[in-house]
């Protein structure tokens, strides 16, 4: 059964200069909360190739049902900070557990139309797919895909994509990808 987006989770609140304000529930946020900005945490799952882990959202989510993206992640829960969320989201959707220092910075952001803070992350993972598992009903499916597959899926059905790599974001992960 489907448990993403539970109305009465409490999210984490944000005031305009990005500091914690309180918590309140998904549905008071989505009925438009003029004093509350979110928190969202993204995550590139990258292997020691430098290929993406790609997952297909659910039917059953309001936001971009059945559509494919590049990273996972979410609203930030309350009383977390941006990389126990990306711990936490990682955990939920893949079954698998990172630690704090896995995560690269990667960038923080504001988007000031939806009143959401972001910051991106990526983590190194050399697992296989067969040994994830999706067990809070947000995620399908998974494939490994290069940038540059990625790039070419999406221009030829870009119906079929969300929550995309933006350039900018492919040149640190390739940069941090040469650490290895």
């Amino acid at each position: 059964m489907h448990k993403a987006e539970p109305p009465q989770e409490l999210l984490q609140c944000y005031d305009e200069q990005g500091n914690p304000s309180g918590s309140k529930t998904r549905a008071e946020i989505k009925e438009g909360s003029e004093d509350c900005w979110c928190g969202v945490v993204n995550v590139w799952v990258v292997n020691d190739d430098g290929r993406l882990l790609c997952s297909k959202r659910s039917d059953g989510l309001s936001g971009n049902p059945g559509k494919w993206q590049t990273y996972f992640g979410g609203h930030i829960p309350a009383g977390l900070g941006f990389r126990e969320a990306a711990v936490k989201e990682l955990g939920e959707e893949i079954g698998v557990r990172f630690e704090d220092r896995d995560f690269f910075f990667i960038h923080r952001g504001k988007d000031d139309v939806n009143r959401k803070f972001f910051e991106s992350y990526t983590v190194r993972f050399n697992g296989k797919v067969e040994d994830l598992h999706f067990s809070d009903g947000e995620i399908t499916e998974v494939r490994w895909m290069s940038i540059d597959e990625y790039l070419a899926e999406e221009a030829q059905n870009p119906e079929q994509w969300c929550n995309g790599c933006k350039p900018e974001r492919q040149k640190a992960i390739r940069e941090w990808v040469k650490t290895f």
